[in-house]
């Protein structure tokens, strides 16, 4: 179950120590271009418990691209719409619940994802494939993780509540660290990414 904090009752609480910015450094392999100048990286963010935090504005987040600052040009979080498409030949096990501007694409192969991702009216797009494929072969733009069956419902909530963002860079090869600021009040939060 994903626990949403709400910040109004933090609000209220004393915060009595000084919450220290959260650092993520990223490998340049792991930040997609979608063009020659944007890039983006998508993040989770979840509490000690290993609960995702949702609800956080783009304010809370900074990008660093060699140790320079980097506007964040587009941001988006867990409520925004995303096409999902799961390659998979074996049947799907219930994977839960969904917004209701998202879509679903389920089918065994790779090219038939592309295509109707490709065809998707969402801006978020992402693959999960449960067999070996060549994730080169996806896209910039289109988020690939290729996942273990028994991981699918895990895996999709953690898609579904990820926050994405974009920024205007200077080098496809460098490196990216993102700094989260977090609310005072909340207790430590970590980044993750996939």
């Amino acid at each position: 179950m994903m626990h949403t904090p709400r910040f109004s009752a933090f609000a209220t609480a004393v915060a009595l120590s000084c919450a220290l910015p959260i650092v993520l450094t990223v490998g340049a392999l792991r930040v997609s271009a979608q063009n020659l100048s944007k890039r983006h990286v998508d993040v989770t963010v979840t509490e000690p418990q290993g609960r995702l935090v949702a609800g956080l504005e783009r304010e809370r987040f900074e990008v660093l691209e060699n140790g320079v600052r980097r506007a964040i040009t587009d941001f988006s979080d867990g409520g925004s719409p995303i096409s999902l498409a799961i390659v998979s030949a074996a049947p799907l096990p219930s994977i839960g619940t969904l917004g209701p501007e998202d879509e679903l694409i389920q089918t065994p192969s790779l090219a038939a994802a592309l295509r109707r991702l490709n065809a998707s009216k969402n801006l978020r797009k992402a693959i999960l494939t449960t067999a070996a494929i060549d994730l080169q072969a996806i896209p910039s733009g289109v988020q690939a993780l290729q996942i273990d069956p028994a991981n699918l419902t895990k895996a999709v909530t953690e898609l579904r509540n990820q926050y994405r963002l974009e920024f205007d860079s200077a080098a496809s090869s460098s490196s990216v660290e993102v700094v989260l600021n977090p609310p005072a009040g909340l207790p430590r939060l970590e980044l993750n990414w996939k």
